[in-house]
């Protein structure tokens, strides 16, 4: 009898383990099915958004998406493939049937392997530890994205925080008709692009995300070519001309996308100092609906800034909060437009104030972006940009300024009714110039476009940026691309992009004895904490195995 009661016993176990399995497996049918996936991590940087499933539903043909990744790697790369893999699945779960996905070891295939250096994905080094040894190891880590007879490569993965926006972004790319082109405006002295020493960081990222990068001349009447889809005007620092803005606003009125990043001071290099700076743009940005200040505004919420001097043939540097650095945090940028609503912080260096004023006719909104704290004042005049000046303002003098603007709409051209301003050359260029406005209308009025204005262009110069350094760097780094972004591909990217951004400062508003309660809360008071955790689940488990002993007694 014990015998079969012991065979009927396994045999239902058996039954039992049999059942389980199989429930087991249906709900991971179902779940593969369903595609179901919980991510718990902080803006959901293992779940694909919102703005690549509507890039992915508009997909009008197969996309492929090869990942060239080697399988023998290193451990700490085991899960960075693990997780190309998961989020490669949910663009092809997304894609509907468009997108098709493949995972390649190059090294499994010779031919493959001799084709990697033509697909433009390098092998590179790894460190791993074998045999209490460290090694060094080649691998391949990088995907490619064909559409038709285009490609584009991310030659290196090396985390998945930004692999959503590289991703959808080669996807973009490859499905346009051609590369979208950046023009940056010359011939006024404006931030040079291909110098190292300015704006060539900026260059750098629009070429990374394979934007065609160019310089745009409007010197003796030359037309802005159509294929220019953002105009960026970024510091111009001598008058810019009545023809050359004819040019710019006939750009305006063809439809074009512009950026004006204009300066109110300009500082002899090294010196602390600057004077009004004039450009001659303000009447025709007041005519689209902005009017530039003519002054400096500091902040109470401030960047600190590291500064420089010679002391006894000593050079000694120093780092103080400085209020010309106006730092912009969460709550005072537009919380309703996209290149805004998901930025935490930005430094604007020596900015002036940009004012909404009703446009000279059209249909234009216009919303601020950036604003600073209801604790700024402004100054005007001669600037003494000394860093160890006493900075002190009344109450009454202190309010918010609008530090960025867009305007949407129909724009009305500033020349509207008044004659092509003639160029003032000679010879050969006098001639080229007529030839040039032969034949030449003004056109009246824009198509819907867009421009947007901030009273400030040192904001991605390179040496400010250094300056800046790590995260905040970045911020101010992601806040110029969302613009170019926003204003040429549309909103899809920068809600991708901005994801990532975790710069969060303090609130400006917050008192000393509150900073100085987090800085020793932090300090101190977390390890006491812990401290008082493990004593407690001490006496707690002395105080359960006593009970447990005198219950056994």
């Amino acid at each position: 009898m014990a015998l079969i009661k012991g065979l009927k016993a396994g045999t239902n176990a058996f039954i039992m383990i049999l059942i389980v399995l199989a429930i087991l497996a249906m709900v991971n049918i179902l779940i593969a099915r369903a595609f179901f996936r919980l991510d718990l991590t902080e803006g959901k940087m293992y779940t694909i958004s919102k703005s690549t499933k509507t890039v992915l539903g508009r997909l009008d043909d197969i996309i492929k998406v090869t990942a060239y990744f080697s399988k023998d790697l290193p451990p700490h790369l085991v899960n960075l493939s693990q997780q190309v893999k998961d989020i490669l699945d949910e663009y092809q779960v997304y894609g509907h049937g468009k997108v098709y996905t493949a995972f390649i070891d190059p090294k499994e295939n010779a031919k493959i392997e001799e084709k990697m250096p033509a697909i433009g994905i390098p092998e590179v080094r790894a460190q791993t530890v074998e045999k209490d040894k460290a090694q060094v190891v080649n691998v391949y880590l990088g995907l490619a994205v064909e559409y038709e007879d285009k490609k584009e490569v991310i030659p290196l993965v090396q985390n998945v925080n930004t692999l959503e926006y590289d991703l959808t972004s080669a996807i973009i790319k490859v499905s346009q008709e051609k590369a979208k082109t950046i023009g940056f405006l010359t011939g006024h002295d404006e931030n040079d692009i291909y110098d190292d020493g300015d704006y060539s960081a900026v260059r750098d990222e629009l070429q990374k995300a394979k934007y065609s990068v160019t310089k745009v001349d409007t010197t003796n009447g030359k037309k802005i070519n159509d294929d220019v889809d953002t105009l960026i005007i970024a510091g111009p620092k001598k008058q810019v001309n009545e023809r050359d803005k004819y040019e710019i606003d006939q750009f305006i009125m063809r439809g074009g996308r512009t950026v004006f990043l204009v300066d109110a001071i300009q500082m002899p290099r090294g010196m602390l100092y600057g004077t009004p700076l004039s450009t001659g743009l303000n009447d025709m940005l007041e005519h689209y609906g902005v009017k530039l200040g003519n002054n400096l505004v500091l902040d109470q919420s401030m960047s600190n800034v590291s500064f420089g001097s010679n002391i006894g043939g000593m050079s000694v540097s120093y780092s103080l909060p400085y209020p010309y650095w106006p730092r912009i945090i969460k709550k005072n940028f537009s919380q309703t437009h996209p290149i805004t609503n998901q930025l935490e912080s930005l430094v604007l260096p020596w900015t002036s104030s940009v004012e909404v004023v009703a446009a000279k006719g059209g249909e234009i909104k216009a919303e601020e972006l950036v604003k600073s704290t209801q604790h700024a004042w402004t100054v005007q005049g001669q600037y003494d940009l000394n860093p160890q000046q006493r900075f002190s303002q009344t109450p009454s003098e202190r309010k918010s300024y609008p530090l960025a603007v867009e305007l949407s709409g129909k724009f009305k051209s500033f020349y509207a009714g008044k004659d092509i301003p003639k160029v003032e050359s000679t010879g050969e260029e006098k001639s080229s110039s007529s030839e040039n406005e032969a034949g030449r209308k003004t056109l009246g009025e824009s198509k819907e476009t867009q421009i947007i204005v901030v009273g400030n262009a040192n904001f991605i110069a390179n040496n400010i940026l250094g300056g800046l350094g790590g995260s905040q760097a970045n911020a101010n780094m992601i806040f110029f691309q969302n613009l170019v972004d926003w204003l040429t591909l549309g909103e899809e990217l920068i809600n991708i992009r901005s994801r990532g951004v975790t710069d969060r400062p303090l609130k400006e508003d917050l008192s000393e004895a509150t900073k100085s309660f987090i800085k020793y809360f932090c300090t101190l008071g977390i390890p006491i904490i812990v401290v008082i955790f493990a004593f407690v689940r001490f006496y707690l488990r002395r105080r359960t195995k006593r009970l447990f002993e005198s219950y056994q007694a």
